[in-house]
């Protein structure tokens, strides 16, 4: 009969060889970059047991490796905050390759660097409101908020410090809340352009029309400079003058092409030559059915011409001053006829 303690012995043991060892045993180091979470082993494969069973060997040698880097984890000071443990990484030592640098932070409104400042933070709008004077509740925005508006405010009361209060109310309500729209869409329109870094001008006035492009004042610098009676050729250069490009100013002759050798003015020529040769006359489909059509209609139209010429040679002739007999039961007489060939 067993002792109790002989089987918990075997009990401990089994399980012991159940659980994997967390320490792993490598003949070459392999390399940890515990920032980016990487670990290079540079240990040559078994290849007697990568053939005999691949899938098992290589999800062995994997869980290896991510024990080395959880080992290294544990060895970094841990801190305890709110009842939860965590380390910090240190700077990874490995760059990781992108295509694209990586993207800037998005410029902050003014609004925002305002309320970062102050603590302001953002709560969530109600979809409505109960308002007390109309005894029900109101969209916070849409066309039935305006319809309350109406309601609400049918009459306004005319204030005592009023310098004039003949004034339309309604409209001055109306005018000032345009100006809040325009304000407010100016202000965004400024902050999309602080965003995407384009100048403004502080003042709110577009430029001139006179004003030139900078390649306009180039080019009338240009044409400026030859229009002398030597075409610019003795003309003084200006101290930090750039020099412009010769395609860009008018008047000047085209540089010739250098001389070349006999044999790469025979090679260009037999060049040019194969390539006329090589082309092939287009083919319009089109314009070759409608020429098909124009000849079959051509040919139509002469055969029906000689056919009715015959018809017309085989009749009895008249003479240009015939007359011809009156019909029966009219009581009506043609008149001569003028005589000549008949016209289509």
């Amino acid at each position: 009969m067993e002792d109790i303690s002989d089987v918990l012995n075997k009990k401990e043991a089994s399980d012991r060889a159940s659980q994997l060892s967390v320490t792993v045993s490598k003949i070459l180091e392999p390399e940890i970059d515990l920032g980016t979470l990487l670990c290079f082993d540079s240990n040559d494969f078994d290849t007697k047991q990568l053939r005999s069973d691949q899938e098992a060997y290589l999800t062995d040698e994997t869980r290896n490796n991510v024990q080395l880097i959880i080992n290294q984890l544990f060895e970094l000071p841990m801190k305890n905050e709110d009842g939860y443990m965590y380390v910090d990484l240190p700077e990874p030592r490995y760059n990781l390759p992108r295509e694209k640098p990586l993207p800037a932070p998005k410029a902050l409104t003014k609004w925002q660097k305002f309320a970062i400042e102050k603590g302001i933070k953002k709560t969530p709008k109600p979809k409505s409101t109960w308002d007390d004077i109309l005894q029900k509740w109101i969209p916070t925005y849409g066309y039935k908020k305006a319809a309350a508006e109406k309601d609400k405010d049918w009459i306004l009361e005319v204030p005592g410090n009023a310098a004039d209060p003949n004034v339309d109310l309604f409209a001055q309500k109306r005018e000032a809340k345009k100006e809040r729209v325009a304000k407010n869409e100016y202000q965004r329109l400024r902050n999309i352009a602080a965003t995407r870094k384009i100048k403004v001008p502080s003042v709110g006035l577009p430029p001139l029309e006179g004003t030139l492009h900078s390649n306009q004042l180039k080019t009338a610098v240009d044409v400026a400079k030859i229009s002398t009676a030597s075409v610019g050729k003795f003309q003084p250069k200006l101290s930090k003058e750039v020099v412009s490009v010769k395609k860009n100013i008018p008047g000047l002759k085209k540089e010739k092409l250098p001389a070349k050798s006999m044999k790469e003015e025979k090679t260009t020529s037999l060049q040019i030559i194969d390539s006329i040769n090589n082309k092939k006359p287009k083919f319009n489909l089109e314009k070759a059915a409608n020429k098909a059509i124009h000849a079959e209609e051509v040919q139509r139209f002469r055969e029906k011409k000689e056919g009715g010429d015959k018809k017309k040679g085989g009749g009895r002739s008249r003479s240009k001053g015939s007359f011809k007999r009156p019909t029966a039961n009219t009581g009506k007489r043609l008149g001569k006829q003028k005589g000549g060939r008949k016209r289509r």
